[in-house]
């Protein structure tokens, strides 16, 4: 046992050094798990901003000059008026992802009790800004033409919304913390399965298998060191990039999230092995690498919903482990939940790390027997 636990401290520390003297991969990682999230949070957005709007106003009445005034930044920009016969063209170069055509005599038609209507125009290439567009600009057409004086003066129905655990609607929040996950799960396949691909692709593994260790000492220091490494970068980056750069709150235990961080990372580093145990080259292993990045992140409900997933895809991704994490990491950094909450969670990714660890460390004594 303590013969063990000797060869895997030197095997931990012999790859912790190997990651630290690769200055291109040191770099890549502080790049991803700080520049990329920051540029990310502050850039990919759900929200309206600065939407281009213009306004056909054939009418020249007072409500028409009133709507015109009500789209303001820093939802819209300030409205263009353009004629019949612009819009199409512009429609065409994307000068403008909405175009309001208001009709001629809609202020009369309005007075004499005539339900005249206004058209909107949406280019919806924007997918985004097209749809929550929309809804504003909706919004703005009726509040105007409700209090006008043609039309009913019934108070509406009063709404109040609460708002829980993100009460300004900020993407900088929600962004700024699933980015990490895709980080994680990117850098840990990446760097824990391309610390394989070199000891084949430099011949290094036959030394190692000529002294007085094991396949599994190999397999786990390789794991162990890789982990702690990204998870070491990762817990910096959220504390002082995300919470302290971005001024992101994190309601919960940050201790938590590196627990839970921690049994993730086994997971995926053990996946990272198992990769590379098919992939006999680096270009191989990265393609090998990619649609299992894809996949893993894109389906695990960190940037959409997973009730926006197809039912047959969704009971698949349940198994996934990202799955498990982004929920996990949502749950305790956003909504502030305890171990009491967060547990389930975490037995499930421990399983799934007991799992994946055991297949890696089999597959790559496997592997060692054939070099051997």
């Amino acid at each position: 046992m303590m013969s063990f636990i000797r060869n895997l401290t030197v095997l931990t520390f012999k790859e912790v050094k190997s990651v630290a003297s690769d200055v291109i991969m040191m770099i890549f990682m502080i790049y991803l798990c700080t520049v990329a999230v920051v540029m990310a949070a502050q850039n990919i957005t759900t929200e309206v901003r600065n939407a281009s709007v213009a306004i056909t106003d054939h009418d020249g009445s007072t409500i028409s000059r009133k709507i015109a005034a009500a789209i303001v930044p820093p939802y819209f920009r300030k409205p263009d008026l353009i004629s019949d016969s612009e819009i199409q063209a512009a429609m065409d170069l994307g000068e403008y992802t909405f175009v309001i055509d208001i009709p001629p005599d809609f202020e009369e038609n309005r007075a004499r009790g005539l339900n005249p209507s206004i058209m909107l125009i949406v280019d919806a290439t924007a997918m985004t800004q097209a749809a929550a567009g929309t809804s504003y600009l909706t919004s703005i057409l009726q509040k105007e033409l409700s209090f006008d004086g043609k039309s009913s003066r019934l108070e509406p129905v009063r709404t109040e919304v609460n708002v829980l655990f993100n009460p300004n609607s900020n993407t900088v929040w929600h962004i700024g913390i699933t980015q990490m996950v895709g980080a994680l799960t990117l850098l840990t396949l990446m760097l824990t399965g391309s610390a394989v691909i070199r000891e084949k692709e430099r011949g290094t593994m036959e030394h190692l298998l000529v002294m007085p260790i094991t396949a599994v000492e190999i397999c786990l220091a390789k794991i162990i060191a890789n982990s702690a490494v990204i998870l070491t970068i990762a817990g910096l980056s959220m504390w002082f990039v995300v919470r302290g750069y971005l001024s992101v709150p994190l309601a919960g235990s940050f201790w938590l999230y590196i627990g839970g961080s921690l049994v993730y990372l086994i997971c995926v580093a053990s996946l990272g092995i198992l990769l590379s145990i098919e992939a006999p080259t680096m270009p191989q292993f990265g393609l090998l690498c990619l649609p299992v990045y894809i996949i893993l992140y894109l389906l695990s409900g960190a940037l959409t919903p997973l009730e926006n997933i197809p039912a047959v895809m969704r009971s698949i991704m349940t198994f996934s482990p990202t799955t498990d994490y982004s929920s996990f990491t949502q749950d305790v950094l956003i909504r502030g939940a305890g171990i009491d909450t967060v547990y389930p969670q975490l037995l499930v990714m421990g399983g799934e790390s007991v799992f994946f660890l055991i297949l890696s460390l089999l597959g790559f004594r496997s592997m060692l027997s054939k070099q051997g």
